[in-house]
């Protein structure tokens, strides 16, 4: 069997790959690997770059397909991937030589279904990816994995590694947002074993034309909008997880609108917020989804067709 899938998306990145890729081949470690290159629709020289890079490894995949979107593009790779375990990574981010041989054996050893490392950004990738040194690593296993999820949130694409089989038996990541940094690992929240490491993986370039970190709009709603479909498909969640969810969306939702929107104490979201103070709810997936209308005028993306 194979040990580690890597799944790379891709989408209008030929001028950022190089030091990505280097790093793929970089990557220490006696593991079989599979590389399973997926190409959203991109315009650009993406995939002819693959080719070229490429075309001496063994076991490579290049996957094109129309513009999904990024939850898209991980899911037709996910679904695809016959490793073990899977390495998601972002076609611009660089992971540190170590990274994948170390998170492999500290998901083997702890039994984890999902596992964060440390990330940075950097205005030089490479030269700091290969300055990297293995030099920590210590995993937290995290109780009550739901739990600390809607209390701190957790998020992340490169810096994570997950389980193959809990990947496709949890249904990938949510179809119905652009992203897939949260909605992972909140369904693999719900009964998967997870892990934290202060492990250095992935150095992140600092600028980056179209990086997701930049649309704040966006990113704001899809937490909100991830945990509205995880409640909408999961009822069955605690009561008292669902009322904490519902505080926590509707507290995100009136601090928009306060901010950025300059509504008063009279609007809509004050009075969700003053709803989420009260933890008598059994079900708050209804009232979860009220709280996405703050977004409703923002520029907010969307998975193609999904609107």
């Amino acid at each position: 069997m194979i040990d580690i899938s890597y799944v790379i998306t891709v989408y209008n990145k030929a001028k950022y790959m190089t030091p990505m890729l280097n790093a793929l081949a970089r990557q220490t470690g006696d593991f079989t690997r599979e590389y399973i290159f997926v190409d959203d629709g991109s315009r650009d020289e993406s995939v002819q770059m693959l080719r070229d890079f490429t075309q001496d490894w063994d076991n490579v995949h290049i996957i094109e397909q129309e513009n999904k979107g990024p939850s898209g593009a991980t899911n037709t790779g996910g679904f695809a991937a016959q490793g073990e375990f899977i390495k998601i990574v972002d076609a611009d981010d660089v992971l540190t030589n170590y990274a994948s041989e170390r998170m492999l054996q500290m998901m083997r050893d702890h039994q984890l279904d999902h596992l964060s490392a440390r990330w940075v950004l950097s205005d030089d990738v490479e030269k700091d990816a290969l300055a990297a040194t293995d030099d920590s690593g210590s995993v937290d296993v995290i109780e009550d994995p739901l739990r600390v999820f809607i209390e701190r949130g957790m998020a992340g694409s490169t810096s994570t590694m997950v389980r193959t089989s809990t990947f496709k038996e949890m249904g990938g990541a949510d179809p119905e947002v652009f992203v897939q940094d949260v909605s992972i690992p909140l369904r693999v929240a719900k009964n998967g074993r997870m892990g934290s490491t202060d492990l250095l993986a992935v150095i992140g370039p600092r600028d980056v034309d179209g990086r997701m970190m930049g649309a704040h709009a966006t990113m704001v709603y899809t937490m909100s909008a991830n945990m509205y479909h995880f409640l909408r498909d999961n009822p069955d969640v605690p009561s008292d997880l669902q009322c904490l969810a519902f505080k926590r969306c509707a507290g995100r939702a009136w601090k928009w609108a306060k901010r950025e929107q300059k509504k008063s104490f009279l609007s809509r979201e004050f009075y969700l917020y003053l709803m989420s103070q009260f933890s008598i709810w059994s079900q708050t997936a209804p009232w979860v989804k009220k709280t996405l209308l703050t977004w409703a005028e923002e520029e907010i993306r969307h998975p193609p067709k999904i609107k």
